[in-house]
């Protein structure tokens, strides 16, 4: 793993490279990816995820001991395929833009990522540009805007992973910070050090919020094995109060510098000015 030299406080100013996580078994969706990039011009590569099968009971069952909720064996698959791209970012020394394969990207993506990597940002900053339908705390101005999109700094209600912009050093302090398995949402966009800003209008959405709805269920994780539990009780409770209690933190300046509000996204700008149907949602494997 290269060593980072801690005057290398910055990052950005160079082309920003595109890995999208894909199972190998999802064809359909790593040729609607291929199609998308070539349409808008973008040139990106595979990662094969890791395969939520190839865990045993026993693996679900460690990771499910480091965190206090519910974990499911594709809760672990996912922690482990987004390590495994923040590894590839510090070998590369390359500021990355990381993609799930249900990632829809609007037609001005492009122009969104050439804002981010013109810029000379520090190496904390990491740049979420996915739509979640539920509402965010924002600061109540925008950090930067080139005029179409705009950069907000985000104090709470962070989910989702489908897109994010992140620099070498921060993916190597990811990795730092993950040598237990947490569920990846909400343990990254939790860190005290890491700070969080939101492009909008948001250039990217799931698949299965492209239509606009938004109903509970979409966000009831699916899963083909059981939701595996920590063995110890005490131990849970413990988790559970160190996570609210960083989540208080984030609170507190919420209500100091922020505010409570949807994010703002243009539908118009996705599938249809693309001309791409994506494929259907399958279930998780």
């Amino acid at each position: 793993m290269i060593g980072w030299d801690e005057r290398d406080d910055l990052s950005g100013g160079a082309a920003v490279k595109i890995l999208i996580i894909s199972r190998k078994a999802e064809k359909s969706r790593r040729h609607f990816q291929s199609r998308q990039m070539q349409r808008l011009g973008l040139d990106f590569e595979f990662l094969d995820a890791f395969e939520a099968s190839d865990l045993s009971v026993e693996d679900c069952q460690a990771a499910a001991n480091t965190w206090p909720s519910p974990t499911l064996r594709e809760d672990i698959a996912c922690f482990t395929s987004h390590r495994l791209a923040w590894k590839i970012i510090v070998e590369r020394n390359e500021q990355t833009l990381i993609l799930e394969d249900d990632a829809v990207l609007s037609s001005g993506f492009a122009d969104a990522i050439s804002s981010i990597e013109g810029r000379r940002d520090n190496w904390d900053w990491v740049y979420d540009l996915e739509f979640a339908p539920r509402p965010h705390i924002l600061a109540k101005s925008a950090a930067w805007t080139d005029g179409m999109h705009r950069a907000t700094r985000v104090f709470q209600n962070r989910v989702g992973s489908a897109g994010y912009v992140i620099s070498p050093r921060a993916a190597g302090k990811m990795l730092k910070d993950t040598k237990h398995y947490s569920l990846l949402d909400a343990y990254f966009w939790h860190r005290g050090w890491l700070k969080a800003y939101q492009i909008e209008p948001t250039p990217v959405i799931q698949m299965q919020f492209l239509d606009g709805s938004a109903d509970k269920s979409a966000f009831v994780r699916k899963s083909i094995d059981r939701a595996y539990m920590p063995e110890s009780k005490l131990r849970r409770r413990l988790m559970r109060l160190r996570l609210e209690g960083i989540k208080a933190r984030n609170l507190v300046s919420g209500w100091l510098f922020g505010v409570k509000r949807p994010l703002q996204i243009d539908r118009k700008s996705f599938a249809a000015d693309l001309d791409i149907k994506p494929p259907a949602v399958t279930p998780p494997q």
